[in-house]
Order: structure tokens, then C-alpha cells, then sequence
């Protein structure tokens, strides 16, 4: 099984673990190798070639051992210290409170795998101090049957999440339903179960790539929010990264420091420090932005990220964050979203370039630019929140310009499909932590006429007394195949959902994966087909 040790005899080093990854929700105490901080994982999958990085605390270097086909390469690490991934003064303090905090010192081991072949098979082994970790990937084909992504947000981890039900707003009965019964304001899940159960659902169903479209964690600048992150993607909780690459776009969170200082400055700027020490991209020909948007070519399929996370000028109905003073902003990697800007110039270029190849275009960023959610309104209407997606639905026409089959977001954690045209527009924000719904219905001033499904309007709850029998809306993700059908791509989008299996007395027995009632499919530049 990917991400299983080996016995020292099959090995190439002489280091051996056991990684002890429990099943989800079990409450058993599960502990990381002590020489990583956190697993190898994969990211930046451009082209044939591959990252390959893991944090450990000590400054020795590790050693990676690459198996394929055309034989085996080694490769050591050099490790780099990132001051801007310790713990706040205000974390230290509270050291007592949280056992499975680290040391206070990081340092990023990034390996760079190139002239890898395609559809291929590679095994890999990373040896660090006295323990060995080994996992596999496969490369993306040239031209594949099927491509597979798997794309969530608002997972917006932190310790808090192990205990935390999140309030749970009940939804259309469906006929024949009993009802909401009394007492389940409160999701059945905590936040880390469905994050965890969701990333299990995710990992059988073997995905060739994973997208995050923004709000990872509760607080860019929380260090044990990214702790808890990589918790469950490349540590004590799972390793999914481990052999599945992950595109990630920054969403408001991480631009907020949470405890540690909230929207100041300094904050903003410590939690985009750590976001860029975590997340890598390729070449954007700025370097400051180089880990906040980026074009990932991976077989027939391109990826853009962006960062909707501010825009200029600041605090007018353009600003999709009015919290975030630019002006008194310390550093130069702080990304305006607004057309004529850097990014807006970039993006247009590599939807060009995309287009001109044939590719299979997908464009992912936090704000949702089309919903009937509560970050729908203009900053200068009354009961906004300042944080709208608003500024994005700029970039529309050149979407549907240059043929995008679909745009992944989060923010408002609605499960929300719209459909501009050609274009379909995701919020898939119920990775692991709210679940919203829709308020247009009471305010209609936040009304989406481009809205074709949401979870909460069209998968209505069935209850039998107390043992909900199926529907509502749920921690889960959006996946998406691209399959080549008479010589055309086309685009499949599944909204599934970890669904919580209940007894009669509505106590949870366990999580099974749940399709929505309808899917859709195009060849991107067309209308989709239920």
C-alpha cells in the first residue's frame, strides 16, 4: 500500500519506521517519524517534473532515493531554515495546552525530480535521521482516458477543529421526511473527522491531482494551523500528498493572522510568509508572486491559480477584502487582483498560450465571484462583509473567451453551482469546516441568476425519526474526470459528500461516499448536460 514502510531487507537505506496513521475519527494516539516535522509530499507538477519536499527540525540533510523504469537516482536535500514557520510568541505561551506542537525550528528539504517519462510508475524513499519514509506516484500521461481531480476549500484546519461541531443549518425536507429532529443544530461531525473522512473518500477514489481553492487553515499566521494541516495530508493523520500532488490558491485565512494579530500588517504578512514557504508553483516572471499564482501543465490539462485574496484600490466596491491595507502593507509580495494588474496581465497571457495548445483549461481561486451566499454583496451595501468575490467576475469574458470549462472557489461554503455561459463556477468550500447555505431567499439582494444547483436547495433531507435516511449538505468535494470521448474532452462534475451513516437513535457508525442526486458533463465550450 502507497505510503506503507518497508522491512529493512527490501530496503535501499538501512532506516526503517512505523508510521502509525490510525483510521479517522478512532481517537487512537497516532505520532509522526521523529525526524520529520512533516512527510515527503508531492506539488508542482509541471511538465515532467515534480517537487518533492518535507520539514523536519534539525539541519541535517535527508537523502531521496528515485525509482522507475529507466533505473534509480539519488538525490540529498539541502536544507533550508524557515524562521517564518515557527511559533509566536503567544503559541509558545500556550505550549502546555497543545502536546503535539514541535520544537521551535523548521527547516524545508525540497528535492526537484525533472526528465521524469510519462504514465509512469516511480517509487521513492526518503531517508532522514534514523527513519525512512517511501511512497509512489504516477505521472501524468501524454494522452490519457481519464484525468481525475479532486477539488475541496474552506478545510481552514486548527487543533480547536478535534472537538468543534459547526452549527448545521437545516435544509428542505424532502416528502415523506419526519422532519429536522430536535438537538441537530450541530453538525454530527466534528471539523477533523469530516476533514478526514473526506480526504479517505478522496483517496479511494485514486485522483490524479488534489486542488485547494483557499481557506487551508484558521489563520495564515497560526503556525499550529498548518500543523494540523499537513496533520492530515502528510503526517499523523494521512499522507495523501504523499502520492497525490496538491495545487493550492490562498483564500482570506491565510492572509489573517487569527491569534496572532489578525488583519494588522505584520500578520497578513506572516501568514503569506508561511503560505509561500509551504506551497510552491512554477515561474510566474515575478518572483515575489511566484507561490501565489502559477499555471500547472499536467497532461492535457492546465491548471491557473490565482490570488483573489486583495485588490486595489483598497476599500471600494473593487476590494475583495477590505480588511487588508495595502498601503501599510510590509513586503512586495502582496498580489493585486485587479484588472490591468500584474496577475490580471499574467493570466490573460497563459489563457492565450492554454487555448492555442488545445488544452483542457481550469482556473481556481478563493472569492466565488457568482452566489447567493454571505459574501455576495458589494462592500458599499449595507450588511456586507467586505470579502466579496465581486472583482473576479472581471475575469469572466476572458474565460469564456479562451474556452475555461470551469472555475473552482470557495468562501461562502454553499456547495453552489453556477453556470455563466460556457463557464461553470464552483464553490466547493465544505472541505472541513462551515457549512453554509444560500441567504439570497431572505435577502434578496444577494440573488444569483446564474445559479443551476446548490446542496442545501436541491439535495433535501430525508428523516426517519432521528436516523437521517439521506440528503442535506455535508463536509465533502467536487471531483472532476476529464475523459476523451470521439477524439473531444469532456468534463464530468460529481459533488459527493462523506455522508454521516447514523443508527435509528442518530448516534454517527461511520461515513460512506454519496454522489449528489445529479451530475454534469461538457465538452468544455459548450453547455452542460445533467
Amino acid at each position: 500500500m502507497a505510503g506503507a514502510p518497508e522491512s529493512t531487507a527490501r530496503a535501499p537505506f538501512i532506516f526503517s519506521v512505523l508510521l502509525l496513521l490510525a483510521a479517522a475519527g478512532s481517537g487512537a494516539a497516532e505520532e509522526l517519524p521523529a525526524a520529520f516535522r512533516v512527510l515527503p509530499h508531492l506539488s508542482s507538477p509541471h511538465r515532467g517534473s515534480l517537487h518533492v519536499t518535507w520539514y523536519t527540525t534539525g539541519p541535517e540533510p535527508g537523502r531521496l532515493v528515485l525509482t522507475g523504469p529507466d533505473g534509480t537516482r539519488e538525490f540529498a536535500s539541502e536544507p533550508e531554515e524557515k524562521p517564518e514557520l515557527r511559533y509566536s510568541g503567544l503559541e509558545e505561551s500556550e505550549r502546555a495546552q497543545f502536546p503535539d506542537m514541535f520544537e521551535n525550528r523548521v527547516h524545508r528539504h525540497r528535492v526537484r525530480l525533472d526528465a521524469l517519462a510519462p504514465d509512469t510508475v516511480y517509487r521513492y524513499a526518503v531517508g532522514q535521521g534514523g527513519d525512512r519514509y517511501d511512497n509512489e506516484f504516477r505521472t501524468a500521461p501524454e494522452n490519457p482516458r481519464r484525468i481525475r481531480l479532486c477539488v475541496f476549500a474552506d478545510s481552514e484546519t486548527d487543533p480547536e477543529g478535534r472537538t468543534t461541531h459547526r452549527d448545521w443549518p437545516a435544509g428542505p425536507q424532502a416528502e415523506g421526511s419526519t422532519g429536522r429532529p430536535e438537538g441537530t443544530g450541530r453538525y454530527l461531525l466534528t471539523e477533523t473527522d469530516g476533514f478526514r473522512r473526506n480526504l479517505e473518500i478522496m483517496a479511494g477514489r485514486d485522483p490524479d491531482l488534489l486542488l485547494v481553492a483557499g481557506d487551508i487553515v484558521q489563520g495564515g499566521g497560526y503556525q499550529r494551523a498548518w500543523d494540523e494541516f499537513f496533520f492530515h495530508l502528510a503526517g499523523k493523520f494521512g499522507d495523501l500528498m504523499g502520492r497525490v500532488p496538491l495545487l493550492a490558491a490562498p483564500g482570506n485565512w491565510e492572509n489573517f493572522g487569527a491569534r496572532n494579530g489578525g488583519y494588522e500588517p505584520a500578520a497578513v504578512a506572516a501568514g503569506r510568509r508561511k503560505f509561500a514557504a509551504y506551497f510552491d508553483g512554477p515561474e510566474n516572471g515575478h518572483d515575489p508572486h511566484r507561490n501565489f499564482y502559477h499555471r500547472i501543465d499536467y497532461g492535457p490539462v492546465t491548471v491557473i491559480t490565482l490570488d483573489s485574496s486583495n485588490a486595489l484600490p483598497d476599500g471600494t466596491d473593487n476590494d475583495s477584502n477590505i480588511h487588508i491595507d495595502a498601503s501599510a502593507y510590509p513586503g512586495d509580495d502582496l498580489v493585486d487582483a485587479a484588472p490591468g494588474a500584474r496577475m490580471w496581465d499574467w493570466c490573460l497571457q497563459q489563457l492565450a498560450d492554454a487555448r492555442a495548445e488545445g488544452r483542457v483549461i481550469f482556473v481556481q481561486f478563493h472569492h466565488i465571484p457568482y452566489s447567493g451566499g454571505a459574501h455576495s454583496l458589494p462592500n458599499s451595501v449595507p450588511g456586507s462583509t467586505g470579502q466579496a468575490g465581486l472583482v473576479m467576475r472581471a475575469y469572466t469574458p476572458w474565460f469564456q473567451k479562451h474556452g475555461v470549462a470551469a472555475v473552482f472557489c470557495g468562501h461562502n461554503e454553499t456547495f453552489e453551482w453556477s453556470a455563466v455561459g460556457d463557464v461553470q463556477f464552483f464553490d466547493a468550500g465544505v472541505g472541513g469546516d462551515g457549512l453554509g447555505a444560500p441567504i439570497d431567499g431572505r435577502d434578496p439582494r444577494r440573488a444569483n441568476p446564474w445559479r443551476r444547483w446548490t446542496a442545501f436547495y436541491d439535495e433535501p433531507e430525508m428523516w426517519e425519526g432521528r436516523q437521517l435516511v439521506r440528503g442535506g449538505i455535508h463536509y465533502g468535494h467536487l471531483e472532476v474526470d476529464v475523459e476523451k470521448i470521439d477524439g473531444r474532452w469532456r468534463v464530468t462534475y460529481t459533488p459527493v459528500h462523506a455522508f454521516p451513516l447514523t443508527d435509528p437513535e442518530g448516534n454517527v457508525t461511520g461515513t460512506e461516499r454519496r454522489e449528489a442526486a445529479a451530475r454534469w458533463s461538457h465538452f468544455p465550450g459548450q453547455p452542460p448536460s445533467s
